[in-house]
């Protein structure tokens, strides 16, 4: 009894009798002869891996397939035509070569990924790689098996990972943080109660240093500024807290950098926001401010007063030393009546007028020789 088989030139077929291999077939159109025949059909395009019982495998001509042994650490792509097709873990892997575009490669998890394509990421399992892009404002910090190996500048990145060697990485954000430490109670050498409000801008400057040193640098830094305050305002009066901002500005960013430079941080700036003072407090400053301001007045009040009178004090002895002065003076008052005023009459004798002028002036008039 004969039975043709027909196979498709992307298909291998091993003929059976009784269960039992007795042929491979290739591409094309065979006649077999025998009882009790069946059939093994595989097809090379749904996958150039396959998996076959030695019994059978050992029908296959030796050109038709490859073998390939990956240990722990390796890993293989399979590609046809140029294109991935197949990834390969640890363990021995079968494939048809079908033709000679067939390429299997192999690589190392202890070496550098190769350049993850788009072709070659969707035959990859996502859980066989770390794929990451660090952005401009950022540094990674790459962990294997829980040790930092090193920091990662802006660029994208692909690591083999495996459960053996699990490779993670951490993006760290190094922009400048600008963080308000709200108002907080606290007590000055004279016993005031106070409230403080404070602003701290930071970035972080060893990426390595702050991550594995503090597990919340912002909490961190705040809790430096906080007790800098604390230990400045607890040393000075509530006087020279308001007259000595500055002062204090510039103690607590000394005192803030310093310490948070140890944490891998850099501080920018420390600044006062608000000092806000209980409202009897309020009151009492407003009136002590109030007094201060009304004595500055008083003071400058008598000053001019005092040198206004200094002043006439000087223009009257003056007047007395010089008589002609003081006539002077009368007529420029009387010059200043008459412009307000449509007319002002003089009457005075003969005895008033010589008062007006200099002793002599009518005489020396008289002599004078008419032209």
């Amino acid at each position: 009894m004969m039975k043709q088989y027909v196979v498709g030139i992307d298909e291998r077929v091993v003929v059976t009798r009784r269960g039992l291999p007795v042929r491979a077939l290739g591409p094309g159109r065979t006649t077999v002869w025998g009882l009790s025949l069946g059939e093994r059909r595989w097809s090379t395009r749904a996958s150039l891996v396959f998996e076959m019982e030695p019994e059978l495998r050992a029908m296959l001509p030796p050109d038709w397939y490859s073998e390939i042994t990956l240990g722990p650490g390796e890993r293989a792509v399979l590609s046809h035509d140029g294109r991935p097709k197949v990834f390969l873990g640890p363990g021995i892997h079968r494939y048809w070569e079908v033709d000679d575009t067939v390429r299997v490669q192999t690589f190392s998890v202890h070496e550098p990924m190769p350049e993850l394509t788009k072709e070659l990421a969707a035959v990859v399992p996502k859980d066989a790689y770390t794929d990451v892009t660090v952005r401009e404002h950022e540094r990674g910090l790459l962990h294997v098996q829980g040790r930092f190996v090193r920091v990662l500048a802006p660029g994208r990145y692909a690591f083999w990972s495996t459960r053996e060697s699990p490779v993670d990485v951490q993006s760290i954000d190094m922009r400048v943080i600008q963080a308000t430490l709200a108002g907080q109670e606290l007590m000055t050498k004279d016993k005031v109660t106070l409230r403080l409000s404070l602003t701290v801008e930071f970035a972080i400057e060893d990426p390595a240093l702050a991550t594995h040193t503090v597990a919340n640098v912002r909490d961190a830094i705040y809790l430096l500024v906080q007790l800098a305050s604390r230990d400045y305002v607890a040393g000075v009066t509530l006087d020279e807290l308001l007259a000595g901002r500055d002062s204090m500005t510039r103690f607590l960013e000394e005192d803030a950098t310093g310490k948070a430079r140890r944490l891998g941080v850099r501080v920018e700036r420390v600044g006062v926001k608000d000092v806000v003072l209980p409202g009897e407090m309020k009151t009492l400053l407003n009136k002590v401010i109030e007094a201060e301001k009304e004595a500055a007045a008083n003071v400058i009040l008598r000053r001019e007063e005092t040198a206004a009178t200094r002043s006439l004090a000087n223009t009257a002895k003056l007047m007395a030393e010089q008589p002609l002065l003081l006539r002077l003076k009368e007529l420029d008052s009387l010059k200043e009546m008459a412009a307000k005023v449509q007319e002002v009459r003089l009457v005075v004798g003969a005895n008033a007028m010589s008062g007006l002028v200099p002793s002599g002036f009518f005489a020396e008039t008289r002599e004078k020789p008419s032209s």
